[in-house]
């Protein structure tokens, strides 16, 4: 791991680099620092950003490097400069730092010619030079191949020694005064380029703009050349949300072992390389990392990393400012949004909620209870399970993501599996990962994408009404306590409506028993007169008509009495469904007693009537019933009686004696036949026939 000294300098080479190379040198060398900290590599970076080969040739090999490397370490042992030629003619030097916490060891410069080497030709001498060492910038010549090398500066071996030395004297005196002022005055600019920023980061509306703000200032205030920001989603989840300067090919991480890291270590930065580096960022290419945690109020949100950068120690401290701005504004930004989330699924609700309290079929129920349940948390599977205590079982009356037949065919007992456990045990199970977690402990099936689940109980009190499962959360993460409590909340009201409907479609049981005929299912003469006295209000208030059909089975006595009761109920059904089936959909048939139906046909006279009347006549006459035979005309058949509002009559009572005339004149003409009603039978039979023994003809 690297030093202290390498991770946090005293002094910033930045500052120190640029304070050289402002100075008025009597030789452009170029110039470079080198730390024994950075090892080969940082001395072959320095080479090369000094070295300056002949224009055509290839650059400097493994020669020049060690030729270079011994010089510097001669430079080092021995405390003092060192210059020397190249084999390819051209001058570098290494002269010592002078002791100083915080300074690096080495200083290096080349790029200068010298003029006496064989590979060089005599330069053109310049006129009036006043110093023999000024630089000789427009001399031509070529090299040993012939080769014309322009530009390059040019001086003797002794020349170069003059410099350096001049250089080396000069140095301490050139650290002490210019370095601090020019410290002091960075640093005063960063600190005002700080607060700046600081105060746009208070102003981001969101996380991607404070993100973005941060971005720039690492990359253009501090010159960084490799950023990767880390952000957690939950405790145990960080992702790497922004990559600057590093391929995303080699941006991965590994998620258990980073969380871990950042809560084994405090908020101060880290410095990774080699195995801590690769463990936790497994394809990065990189030499090193300092790693600062972004914390508020003691809880780590994420993390920035910086690579391949040793930073001085005031940029490290000003970075950290900003990271810790930055930390201070996404956590005041994720507050804000999980209060926003939370607003909305509170709205969210109240909607559902109301919704819910509009239905009133339990199947439809079951069903938008586990769609509102499955949208609430964003998931792609789930189940809900029907408990019955007779029978101790779990039943799913509603599935997303399996087959309706499948669905309807599983039965869960109670106690067994997970969400039989669950009901029996009355308490809500969340689970990140079904092959490993001790209450589970089971492969996990293929239909499920992910191993992490929640089964909760819905209960009323303390009756258990059945078990809701979700799976497979849409975004591919784990289910966290939060999706727990957001789905407990939801289910405790939705399940009080299973109550409120089942006590509905009890009511409504109840009220169609009290209006139903057992036997064929049609309405009973109690809603017929219900029904009738409104069907007369309506057509008084609108002036329209209706038409009403009394209908009676022929010889049907006869019928039960040579083929017996069960199979006159039978014959009683089977006409009840033909007349349902035949009659118009606005028609209401209902049965009137015995073997007599009613119809009401609203919006119909006399001639449509007798269509509708004729059509079910038919039906009936074509039909087979066993035993029908033996009746007197070999089949049953309907005779029918037709009367009309308000020609015919302008109470209940007299449309139905209307239409009770007209039956008894089908019958008395032969029966299986139609008749409306005509005035003239009022006078052949008095209103007392109602009492005579016509219907069981």
């Amino acid at each position: 791991m690297a030093s202290e000294r390498a991770q946090n300098p005293v002094i910033d080479t930045h500052d120190l680099t640029e304070l050289l190379r402002q100075q008025p040198l009597p030789a452009p060398f170029k110039l470079a620092i080198y730390s024994t900290e950075s090892g080969k590599s940082g001395l072959w970076e320095a080479i090369q950003a000094v070295c300056r080969p002949t224009p055509g040739r290839p650059p400097c090999g493994e020669q020049c490097f060690h030729s270079w490397r011994e010089m510097v370490g001669q430079t080092l042992k021995n405390k003092s400069p060192v210059v020397r030629t190249c084999p390819k003619g051209f001058i570098g030097f290494a002269l010592p730092f002078p002791d100083h916490q915080g300074l690096p060891e080495c200083l290096i410069g080349g790029g200068i010619r010298d003029k006496n080497h064989p590979s060089a030709t005599p330069p053109v001498k310049p006129q009036n030079l006043p110093d023999p060492l000024v630089v000789r910038s427009h001399d031509k010549h070529r090299d040993s191949k012939g080769q014309t090398a322009q530009g390059v500066p040019q001086l003797s071996l002794e020349e170069a020694e003059i410099v350096v030395k001049r250089l080396y004297q000069t140095l301490p005196r050139l650290l002490e005064t210019k370095l601090s002022s020019k410290n002091l005055d960075r640093t005063t600019r960063y600190l005002d380029a700080v607060s700046e920023i600081s105060r746009d980061l208070a102003k981001c509306s969101d996380i991607e703009q404070a993100l973005n703000v941060i971005n720039q200032a690492f990359t253009i205030l501090f010159d960084l050349p490799k950023i990767l920001i880390l952000l957690k989603s939950s405790p145990k989840s960080i992702s790497i949300h922004t990559t600057l300067g590093v391929a995303k090919e080699t941006c991965q991480i590994d998620e258990a072992q980073l969380v871990q890291y950042l809560s084994e270590h405090g908020t101060e930065p880290q410095t990774l390389i080699g195995e801590s580096l690769s463990l936790l960022f497994p394809k990065l290419n990189a030499k090193s990392a300092c790693l600062i945690p972004m914390a508020e109020s003691a809880r780590k949100i994420g993390a920035v990393v910086l690579l391949d950068v040793i930073l001085h120690k005031r940029d490290l401290a000003l970075i950290g400012l900003l990271v810790g701005r930055l930390a201070a504004r996404l956590e005041r930004l994720m507050l804000d949004k999980r209060h926003e989330q939370d607003h909305e699924h509170s709205n969210r609700m109240v909607s559902m909620i109301s919704a819910l309290s509009l239905v009133d079929n339990r199947d439809h129920l079951f069903n938008q209870i586990l769609e509102m349940s499955v949208d609430l948390i964003k998931t792609s599977n789930g189940s809900l399970m029907l408990f019955n205590e007779t029978e101790g079982t779990l039943k799913i009356v509603a599935a997303r993501g399996m087959h309706d037949t499948i669905a309807r065919c599983m039965l869960v007992q109670f106690g067994e599996g997970i969400a039989g456990r669950v009901a029996k045990s009355g308490f809500p199970m969340l689970v990140n990962d079904i092959e490993r977690d001790s209450r589970t402990a089971t492969r996990n099936r293929p239909r499920f994408r992910a191993k992490s689940f929640i089964s909760l109980p819905l209960k009323i009190e303390d009756r258990l009404i059945g078990v809701l499962n979700l799976a497979d959360k849409l975004d591919g993460s784990n289910f966290n306590k939060r999706d727990l409590d957001v789905i407990q909340h939801f289910t405790k009201h939705a399940v009080l409506m299973v109550d409120r409907v089942t006590a509905l479609e009890q009511a409504r049981q109840f009220e169609k028993l009290s209006i139903t005929d057992p036997l064929t299912g049609l309405y009973n003469r109690r809603f017929l007169e219900s029904r009738l006295q409104e069907e007369i209000s309506r057509c008084q208030r609108q002036n329209q008509k209706f038409c009403l059909v009394l209908a009676d089975l022929d010889n049907f006595k006869l019928f039960n009495d040579i083929c017996g009761h069960l199979a006159g109920d039978m014959a009683l059904c089977k006409t009840a469904k033909l007349m349902s089936k035949t009659a118009r959909d606005m028609d209401v048939v209902t049965r009137y007693g015995g073997e007599e139906f009613c119809l009401i046909l609203p919006g119909t006279g006399k001639k449509e009537a007798v269509l509708v009347g004729e059509r079910i006549r038919r039906a009936i006459e074509f039909e087979t019933f066993p035993g029908e035979t033996h009746l007197p005309l070999g089949r049953l058949t309907i005779s029918l009686g037709v009367a009309a509002f308000s020609e015919d009559g302008q109470t209940s009572a007299e449309l139905i004696h209307a239409a009770d005339l007209a039956l008894y004149r089908a019958k008395d003409q032969g029966r299986n036949r139609l008749v409306t009603y005509d005035p003239s039978f009022a006078s052949e039979m008095p209103l007392q026939v109602e009492n005579s023994d016509y219907i069981n003809r």
